[in-house]
């Protein structure tokens, strides 16, 4: 006898149950990385990464650098179609089009102020061929801004331009292996798949139904009654999960719990706010001495991470020593500051994927400020909210929760968290500058590496952040779900998950 209708559609849908859709709108360019956990479904990327960091493929077929680094040009591949008819297949119009438009002034993608300070032009000579001119060498622009870690999807300029001013939230079209097929906002996204076989992917899943669920009970009840396949999960749920019969599959250090400081842009007189008192070096300093981020790691995150040494995990950093709990030198520092009583702050956390225990460190964290004399109000709120008010380009006057990723080229990061241009900055100074542009300069690989290792270093002395845990990302797999694994972060690989034989 033939299954139900109802029952064969439910057995090809994979569930996946997220914390958050972020802005949940539909282009690249609109809002953060981490709507690349549905939108990775439809759009694709010049370049992909293989489980070794390795550069495979993607939409680029080839690609060559010259002029020491600020010249690339890529070959596209050929007779890749768009969702959308119209659209016909990929061009070097599309790909320019694409580029042009992540780093234009309205971009809100994450990498969008950094990509502007590094490309130049972009030109499409004929179809296939896409031209970037750089201001500065880039050696690794394509695992790096245009790899499938960042947020260059391509997508298709005529489909773009006829949407006007709703291009940001009409149904997306990309090259990838599926279409979305519903939104509901702040509750369910569906994607469909396409028909046909795919280029790239051979997905085995008919449906992904993308859940909005920021309650952590609520995933972990799903999982164990069958009602999610895939589910980001906290690390004290693991065990509990494993004895259920749910797995569990973790990319290891993937992620960086920290919390940033607010108003400490010093080369920016707009931003720079002069009168927080962590707008002393010593103070800086002091919060990262006065937290105890081992112990933090063995209870919040189950063991599963290790102290960080910066904001993010970058291997030429692995030299640099992190932070030792010190709480009488923190002390020491705050009254060298000028602060014996401590003072007053604003710390604001939300939950994100990864990055359920943010609120719970900040908690944390809270406490061990307040043994050195630091008062923290800690305010729940939203990554959107959150993100806008940080990149208002005004004074900030607060701290922030946040979670640092592995870039491909982690240049890339350290622009990002660190340098003048980019709104997200959380630390700059005119040193720091100086450094950047020596980096940039370089065309010696290992030179820059060296001098990577030494931005490294820098960033820790001056405290350009509380640097908390290099953590690693769980996920619970339902016994539907077959072979799947996640190497690293902001690489989304749900087109690929295997369904159970």
């Amino acid at each position: 006898m033939a299954a139900p209708v109802a029952a064969q559609a439910q057995d090809d849908t994979l569930v996946i149950a997220l914390p958050t859709f972020s802005e949940q709108t539909m282009t690249p360019w609109s809002g953060s990385g981490q709507r690349k956990t549905y939108l990775d479904t439809v759009y694709e990327y010049l370049v992909y990464l293989d489980a070794d960091g390795n550069t495979q493929p993607g939409l680029a077929e080839s690609w060559t650098i010259e002029d020491d680094g600020t010249k690339w040009t890529f070959t596209l591949r050929e007779g890749v179609p768009f969702s959308d008819e119209s659209c016909g297949d990929v061009t070097a119009a599309d790909v320019k089009y694409s580029i042009e438009r992540l780093i234009d002034e309205d971009s809100r993608a994450g990498p969008s102020s950094t990509m502007r300070r590094v490309i130049d032009t972009v030109e499409a000579p004929d179809d296939r061929t896409v031209v970037v001119n750089l201001k500065a060498p880039d050696f690794l622009l394509d695992s790096g801004y245009f790899g499938e870690a960042q947020q260059l999807g391509i997508v298709c300029k005529s489909y773009i331009e006829a949407q006007g001013d709703a291009a940001d939230t009409a149904p997306p079209v990309g090259t990838g292996a599926y279409v979305l097929e519903s939104s509901v906002d702040g509750s369910e996204i569906v994607m469909t798949r396409r028909a046909g076989d795919h280029w790239r992917v051979s997905p085995e899943w008919g449906t992904i139904s993308f859940r909005a669920v920021p309650e952590e009970a609520t995933r972990v009840a799903m999982l164990r009654a069958g009602e999610a396949d895939i589910a980001p999960v906290s690390f004290d749920s693991i065990d509990g999960l494993k004895d259920a019969g749910i797995g569990i599959v973790s990319a290891e250090r993937t992620w960086s719990p920290v919390i940033r400081l607010g108003g400490v842009v010093q080369t920016d007189e707009a931003r720079f706010n002069a009168d927080l008192p962590w707008a002393d070096r010593r103070v800086r300093q002091a919060m990262n001495y006065a937290i105890d981020k081992q112990a933090i790691i063995d209870e919040l995150f189950a063991g599963q991470g290790i102290v960080a040494n910066g904001d993010t995990p970058v291997a030429a950093w692995d030299s640099v020593p992190p932070y030792p709990y010190d709480p009488e030198k923190a002390r020491e520092l705050l009254t060298e500051a000028g602060y014996p009583d401590g003072f007053d702050m604003t710390l604001k956390t939300f939950t994100t994927t990864p990055g359920a225990e943010l609120p719970l460190m900040a908690e944390a964290a809270a406490l061990y400020l307040a043994d050195v004399g630091i008062n923290v109000t800690i305010e729940p709120g939203d990554w959107p909210s959150i993100r806008s008010e940080w990149t208002s380009g005004g004074k900030l006057d607060f701290a922030m929760t946040h979670r640092g990723f592995p870039f491909a080229n982690p240049e890339n990061g350290v622009e990002a968290g660190f340098s003048t241009r980019s709104l997200f900055a959380s630390f700059t100074s005119d040193e720091l500058e100086e450094k950047l542009a020596s980096l940039a300069a370089e065309t010696d690989r290992d030179t820059r590496r060296e001098k990577l290792t030494d931005i490294g270093q820098y960033i820790r002395d001056e405290a350009g952040a509380i640097f908390m845990v290099l953590a690693n990302e769980p996920y619970g797999v339902g016994a539907d779900v077959g072979d799947w694994s996640i190497d690293t972060s902001y690489v989304y690989n749900f087109d690929q998950v295997g369904k159970a034989e």
